[in-house]
């Protein structure tokens, strides 16, 4: 086993490890100590040496005066709380050197340095560690002169070699006495000791050459002419003057020239630039600790304090102008109890608009001239942050200018000019292994909304819409709001056009979930066109108009999307260009109304006809509806549209009954009229106008109508059959149907579609259904109507289930009214019309043709 340590060897390893920890901890202090330790040795050494050194007591004397005024400053720059300072030290060192032995010279330098700082009433810190300094350099610059001019130049006569080694001991004691107090600057302020040694360079140089070069003078004009030193004290008494000024002016100077330069750099309009320009050049300018700039905030609300120092903006908080104290400046440490303040107040054209301060850690003075230029700094800092405000004003009113110019005020979306922009970026990035898609979506029934529950609940559903169609699709470079009903999506990095597909799927689900407002649902789908770039436009303007084209295709089949084909583009330019006729179409007349005459099944007689309306262009001869219907529910001219209609349905409908006739006609109802609350005034006048009775007119309306959930539909449906109108359900059973919307609306009429109708002849399921709505019909009430009947043998089927009317182009096809009156010979009255069937005749049906 190995025996413990003794005490003492454990305490021989603590006592350098506590001394390194109290060196690292006070290193200024430290250094002090050490300067002391080696100015004492150094002083010890030369005292032993002086006693075997005879001398002239005046030459002591006159040594000690020198010492005395050696550190007297001619210019003091701060460096933060410490001062360095530029004195006649290099003069009286090269005199003293040369009428004192050195060992004699040292302690009397050491001494009287001492004394000098203790009469001044220096910190003892301080006077020690310049009486060490001093007594260090000037042993340094001795030893420099015996080494380069040996013992001649301590001689009677001044030569040029003598000249040489003055010169070099007083560059050493100046390269030595700038390097001593720089490092104790550095350490006391936490610099780096180069930077402290740089600062003021040129300056101290300047100092030292003009001290040594007199020094030389000095010794020479005593060796060379002893009568001229009495000339001496004047000359150097203006040359002190010349030189104190002329520093001073140099220190000015530079002073106002970093003025200038900080003014300049505040030249910026951010508020943390500015702030951040003001800390670094104030500690700068002003040697301070920290510096604080608090600028003031509107209306009274705490304003935002800037705090840091020469390395820049360390703390952001906020804090009230009026609160603001001086024990309150922070020095970044936490340690606030030490801080001496200087504060400028900040002026602007509304009042105080912040403050300005500058913190030391100890007593610092500031001159007059630079309590000026802070005043002066203060000024420049006041119209720097007025400039800020104006400038964040502007640029605030600017933005919210360009988010106005930029996007729908309703949604919050974009618009078509910020859609413009952001396709720009996507397209310039699009390849042909990269798409880029537009998506345009309109909704299918949002007039209906505005007309009906006010423009309000139509402001509410768009926003509601935008909010899905933004949730919907995260990966979208843009999500815009064309005008309208109309939104735009745009997704680019797509790897091909069937990806674009995928979202306009997305995007029709969402549509079609219902809307709430106000106890309501409302249940509106909608339609999307889409078009890819590159694969289908080459510029943005193309992509646009072949993404409307898609959706034109689109809404020919509600609540379904049509990506852009190119064989089908020139139909819907045909199909655009025919929407905006139709106003001149309405205008001039140039809509006509066929007929499609309807059958008794059983008996074989008419029983009334289907008005189908046709447009006689002018240009493009006779169109059939499915190339115009689609654009009259979109154009905002399907109220006039259906009251043309209605119009010439009823007046030939009247010339029937003048004939003696009991036919009835039929004419369709677009879901937007059934939100039109005044439809049912509108069809009492024309009926009025034209004595038809109202039993006469029937109103065809669809499935996905009737399932609608506004009220208004059934309000307008029950005014309708209130007059005596009748009501016929089309194409059923293609929707989805409500036997309670049956029950309470009592139609007249159920149509069964042509798509069951035409399996009768080889599906039992289709005939199981046409049989189960035969049933349902007639337990309601009403009669049953089988379309699209093609031949004879879905005639027979149809009269075989109990259905009691038909028709078809087996039975007859939409012809003009004329060709009707002709084909039906209308002059013989037939019998009225039947209510519901149960029992069938098998009779043959009196084909028709168109």
């Amino acid at each position: 086993m190995s025996e413990p340590a003794p005490a003492g060897g454990r305490l021989g390893r603590r006592v350098p490890r506590l001394l390194r920890s109290w060196v690292a901890a006070n290193p200024l202090s430290a250094y002090v100590w050490l300067m002391c330790l080696a100015g004492t040795a150094v002083v010890s050494v030369m005292l032993v040496a002086a006693v075997h050194t005879p001398t002239d007591s005046w030459r002591i004397a006159a040594a000690a005066a020198l010492f005395l005024l050696a550190d007297r400053p001619l210019l003091e720059i701060r460096f933060g709380r410490d001062n360095e300072s530029f004195t006649w030290a290099e003069v009286c060192v090269l005199v003293a050197l040369v009428i004192v032995p050195l060992p004699i010279l040292v302690p009397a330098a050491a001494f009287a340095v001492l004394a000098y700082h203790s009469l001044m009433r220096h910190h003892p810190f301080k006077s020690l560690f310049n009486g060490a300094a001093f007594a260090l350099g000037t042993a340094l610059a001795g030893l420099t002169v015996w080494v380069v001019g040996g013992e001649a130049a301590y001689g009677a006569h001044f030569d040029v070699r003598q000249g040489f080694a003055l010169a070099a001991g007083a560059l050493v004691f100046s390269a030595f006495n700038g390097a001593a107090v720089a490092l104790a600057v550095a350490l006391s302020e936490r610099l780096a000791w180069l930077d402290v040694l740089r600062k003021g360079l040129w300056l101290r140089s300047l100092v030292d050459l003009g001290n040594g070069l007199v020094g030389i003078g000095v010794v020479a004009m005593a060796v060379w002419s002893r009568p001229t030193l009495l000339v001496l004290p004047p000359v150097l008494a203006v040359m002190y003057a010349a030189y104190r000024g002329y520093l001073h002016a140099m220190q000015e100077r530079d002073l106002w020239q970093q003025l200038e330069s900080a003014c300049r750099q505040l030249n910026q309009l951010d508020e943390s630039a500015v702030a951040t320009s003001v800390i670094v050049n104030a500690a700068a300018m002003f040697k301070a600790d920290t510096v604080e700039v608090l600028v003031a905030a509107a209306g009274g609300r705490p304003g935002t304090l800037y705090s840091g120092g020469a390395d820049g903006v360390r703390e952001v908080r906020q804090e009230s102008l009026d609160g603001i104290g001086g024990s309150a400046l922070s020095d970044g440490t936490g340690d606030t109890s030490a801080l001496m303040v200087y504060a400028t107040p900040l002026e602007g054209p509304q009042g105080k608009a912040g403050v300005l301060r500058l913190g030391f850690r100890g007593p610092v003075d500031l001159t007059k001239r630079e309590r000026q230029v802070l005043k002066t700094f203060g000024h420049s800092v006041s119209s720097a942050l007025q400039n800020v405000a104006l400038y964040s004003e502007m640029r605030t009113h600017a933005e919210a200018k360009a988010y106005e110019a930029s996007h729908d005020g309703l949604t919050g979306l974009g618009n078509r000019a910020l859609l413009h922009d952001k396709a720009q970026i996507a397209l310039a990035g699009a390849s042909d292994d990269w798409q880029s898609a537009l998506l345009i979506i309109d909704l299918d029934h949002f007039k209906e909304i505005n007309d009906t529950l006010g423009h309000a609940a139509g402001d509410v559903f768009l926003q509601q819409v935008g909010q899905r169609i933004v949730s919907s699709v995260k990966e979208a470079d843009a999500v815009c709001r064309l005008g309208g009903d109309e939104f735009a999506v745009l997704i680019s990095g797509l790897r091909t056009p069937e990806h674009a597909d995928a979202v306009a799927a997305r995007l029709l689900t969402v549509l079609s979930e219902p809307v709430g407002f106000d106890g309501l649902r409302l249940s509106i789908e909608g339609s999307v066109g889409v078009a890819c770039y590159p694969a289908d436009a080459s510029s943005f303007d193309e992509l646009l108009r072949r993404a409307d084209v898609a959706l034109y295709q689109a809404k020919t089949a509600r609540g379904s999307f049509s990506h852009y084909r190119v064989d089908r583009d020139e139909s819907s330019l045909h199909r655009l260009a025919l929407a905006a006729e139709l106003r001149t179409a309405l205008a001039e007349d140039q809509f006509v109304v066929y007929f499609q005459p309807q059958f008794d099944l059983a008996t074989g007689s008419p029983v009334g006809a289907e008005a189908l309306v046709r447009w006689q262009h002018p240009k493009r001869g006779l169109l059939a509806p499915d190339t115009f219907i689609g654009a009259v529910e979109h154009s905002g001219l399907i109220r006039d549209f259906t009251m043309v209609v209605i119009e010439k349905a009823v007046a030939e409908c009247a010339s029937w009954a003048a004939d003696g006739s009991q036919l009835t006609v039929a004419v369709n109802l677009s879901a937007r009229n059934l939100l039109d609350k005044e439809i049912s005034t509108d069809v009492g006048r024309v009926l009025l106008r034209h004595g038809l009775p109202a039993e006469r007119l029937v109103l065809e309306i669809t499935e996905t109508t009737m399932m609608s959930e506004l009220e208004v539909v059934e309000e307008v449906l029950g005014a309708l059959r209130t007059m005596g109108v009748q009501l016929s359900v089309d194409d059923f059973g293609t929707g989805y149907s409500s036997l309670a919307f049956l029950q309470r609306v009592a139609v007249n009429e159920v149509k069964i579609d042509r798509s069951f109708v035409g399996g009768l002849a080889d599906s039992e399921s289709a005939r199981a259904l046409v049989r189960a709505t035969v049933q349902l019909a007639h337990s309601l009430g009403a009669r049953a109507v089988g379309e699209g009947v093609e031949d004879e043998v879905l005639a027979e089927a149809l009269r075989t289930l109990g259905c009691d009317f038909a028709q078809g182009y087996h039975l007859g096809r939409p012809m003009p009214a004329d060709a009707l009156r002709k084909a039906l010979g209308l002059r013989q009255v037939p019998r009225a019309v039947p209510g519901p069937r149960t029992d069938v005749e098998g009779r043959h049906l009196r084909a028709i043709a168109g």
